[in-house]
């Protein structure tokens, strides 16, 4: 009884916490989105996948097919949230996508749409994406922003990539009376194909007024359709865990986490690909 009633308290805090003006951005931003990311420490920004729509911009440029994406996430057995995403690539223009996503309970919601390019030049590709982003609390105005987010990637070998990203680039004000800006996340990555099988990932994500962070994830191929991940996130010391598995044209994918204080989370995700591969597979397929 006590034990529960601390827990409710402590979402409640959290909760609290998120809506204040300086804060409300920073309640959901800091996570990748998509079930492989999740299982893997939520190192999002190395994938060139479609979930790149939200995660990197600049990861849209090495997009081997088009696709679309949903994953449904309830983090510590009490914020659930929905995703999607869908991006396609165009020979001279690049790849585009669209991500959309709505967390939280029905008296404190936190909603994103976003547009995203990225283009590849060479071994580097870079992007930008357009996110309005809006937060309704209970018996309060809803707010609205409009940001700018950058992000890009480069595979220096078959084997070894870089990643790079900044969220807010455009210095959104949180409110026009206090003059406080939304939080900026800068995120830098590496990942390493140690061979056909191991996929090695880690990740710094830093919010400007905030201690840095490092996330990181390892992926195992048992095959060519059955995956295993694990991960680590120093930012909320939570470990990760997940599953994936490909059918014809489906990837479906599962993880859990759990973090000390505040307990599990699951995500279950889905990715239809359709389109012909328009490059060769790399370390971050898929």
């Amino acid at each position: 009884m006590n034990s529960e009633f601390l827990r409710l308290n402590t979402l409640a805090f959290i909760l609290a916490f998120m809506m204040m003006p300086g804060n409300c951005f920073s309640g959901n931003e800091n996570r990748s989105y998509g079930t492989r990311a999740f299982g893997c420490g939520q190192a999002g920004s190395l994938f060139t996948d479609v979930w790149s729509a939200s995660n990197n911009p600049g990861a849209l440029g090495f997009l081997s097919r088009n696709g679309v994406a949903v994953s449904f996430d309830r983090q510590y057995n009490a914020f659930g949230q929905v995703s999607l995403a869908a991006a396609g690539k165009h020979n001279k223009w690049g790849s585009f996508g669209f991500s959309a996503s709505r967390f939280g309970p029905d008296f404190f919601t936190q909603s994103r749409a976003g547009i995203s390019w990225g283009k590849a030049f060479g071994i580097a590709s870079v992007g930008l994406q357009t996110q309005w982003y809006q937060v309704n609390t209970q018996d309060q105005p809803s707010r609205h922003y409009l940001l700018l987010n950058f992000g890009g990637l480069a595979r220096l070998t078959s084997k070894l990539s870089f990643s790079g990203s900044i969220s807010n680039l455009s210095q959104t004000k949180a409110s026009d009376y206090t003059g406080e800006k939304l939080p900026t996340f800068v995120r830098a990555g590496i990942s390493l194909q140690a061979n056909q099988s191991l996929l090695l990932m880690a990740e710094v994500q830093k919010d400007l007024d905030e201690p840095a962070s490092v996330n990181a994830g390892v992926e195992y191929s048992f095959s060519k359709n059955l995956f295993a991940r694990t991960g680590f996130s120093t930012g909320t010391n939570s470990a990760f865990a997940g599953l994936g598995l490909i059918w014809r044209e489906f990837n479906l994918d599962y993880g859990i986490s759990r973090h000390p204080d505040l307990g599990w989370s699951h995500s279950l995700g889905l990715i239809m690909a359709f389109g012909q591969i328009k490059q060769e597979a790399t370390q971050t397929k898929h």
